[in-house]
């Protein structure tokens, strides 16, 4: 009787311990699978054909030249900024902020729009400087146009549902805000009557 209950605790305790390991091989095995799809969040990968939305801060400004302004989205990942000129990569800028507030490029393709794409961002968080912040976190946003030094029209892509899309901003803009100024953002679709306002403090 005493071996027969003895083998039965060795074969379940045998159970046991088998399905132990295979329960641990399984979930280590499932969380290496996991780390290997995340994407490499450094920022010497910002180049050309870096396309995964990594939730980076993101800027999208326009910069006056002698032929017309062009766009520059300026992508933040780890220390460095990634800069693309109308659609195309053109460098990475950084500020080193121990020794001073510079921003600094060894970009030859960059430096000619430097000083302007340097200047807009300094300027990112204050009342003037929103629209920037406005298009790099909302992709619905097609363009935005000042009416008056406390309005800005903020047109929207044809696919947008204007509804929907004005109360989620009524909801979140606010985490945007760091300036105390007073701000309507009259958002509408191109060439509408209809729009949503959104004031702002």
């Amino acid at each position: 009787m005493m071996k027969r209950l003895l083998k039965q605790q060795v074969s379940t305790g045998t159970k046991v311990l088998v399905g132990s390991a295979i329960l641990t091989f399984a979930l280590g095995s499932a969380y290496l699978m996991y780390r290997k799809k995340q994407p490499d969040r450094k920022a010497e990968n910002l180049h050309p054909d870096h396309n995964e939305n990594l939730n980076m801060e993101r800027y999208v400004l326009s910069i006056p030249t002698d032929q017309g302004p062009i766009e520059a989205v300026v992508e933040a990942g780890g220390e460095c900024y990634a800069v693309h000129l109308d659609g195309r990569y053109a460098g990475s800028m950084w500020r080193d902020e121990e020794q001073d507030v510079a921003w600094h490029t060894k970009d030859s393709e960059l430096e000619p729009y430097f000083g302007d794409i340097a200047a807009q961002l300094s300027e990112a968080f204050s009342r003037q400087g929103f629209p920037s912040i406005l298009k790099g976190t909302y992709p619905e946003i097609l363009q935005t146009n000042w009416k008056g030094g406390e309005t800005l029209e903020v047109i929207l892509n044809a696919d947008t549902d204007l509804e929907v899309f004005g109360t989620f901003l009524k909801d979140e803009v606010l985490n945007l805000v760091t300036f105390e100024e007073h701000l309507d953002l009259l958002v509408k679709k191109q060439d509408a009557e209809y729009f949503v306002l959104v004031g702002i403090n």
